[in-house]
């Protein structure tokens, strides 16, 4: 597995506010999802669309009966992990999990192509002719490092928005 460096960031003093200032998530944004994409990092606009999706009621109350799942996604360079554990809900968390079930990598011009999409069932159709496509500036590539058959039984293909993810 190749990983990219990142660039290095430029050292800036912290103030004492700074450093024990806690970070803070990406705010939610009520602006139409079609406009997400007018935002200059088509990474940000993906992962607020993400949160959208994860946080919504009717995916939090479907993944209730998952159990314990890790699934990893490199977009644009970003790291996220969507995790759950036992009964708390479905998370997404800025890290790499070396466990992971699902390994997932998105360019950044998918990202923002995902991001701009209005309806699921846009997303859904954007997102899986993007898989697999080689060569292109707009690729998602898939890796399963557990059996089809232990992810049925965790519950993965009990949940259409996973079940989109891993492209089963």
């Amino acid at each position: 597995m190749r990983w990219f460096k990142r660039k290095k960031k430029e050292k800036t003093e912290n103030t004492v506010e700074q450093q024990h200032a806690k970070p803070s998530a990406p705010e939610r944004l009520d602006i139409p999802e079609s406009s997400l994409v007018s935002m200059t990092n088509p990474v940000h606009a993906f992962i607020t669309r993400l949160e959208g999706i994860i946080t919504d009621a009717d995916m939090e109350a479907k993944t209730k009966a998952l159990q314990d799942t890790r699934l990893q996604l490199i977009v644009g360079g970003e790291a996220l992990l969507l995790s759950k554990e036992g009964v708390k809900p479905l998370v997404m968390s800025y890290e790499r999990s070396l466990q992971s079930d699902v390994f997932i990598r998105i360019s950044e011009q998918a990202a923002g192509q995902l991001a701009m999409t209005t309806s699921f069932p846009e997303f859904k159709k954007e997102y899986k002719s993007m898989v697999g496509v080689k060569g292109a500036a707009s690729y998602i590539s898939i890796k399963l490092h557990t059996p089809l058959e232990e992810l049925r039984r965790k519950g993965y293909f009990s949940i259409e928005f996973l079940r989109i993810l891993i492209d089963a």
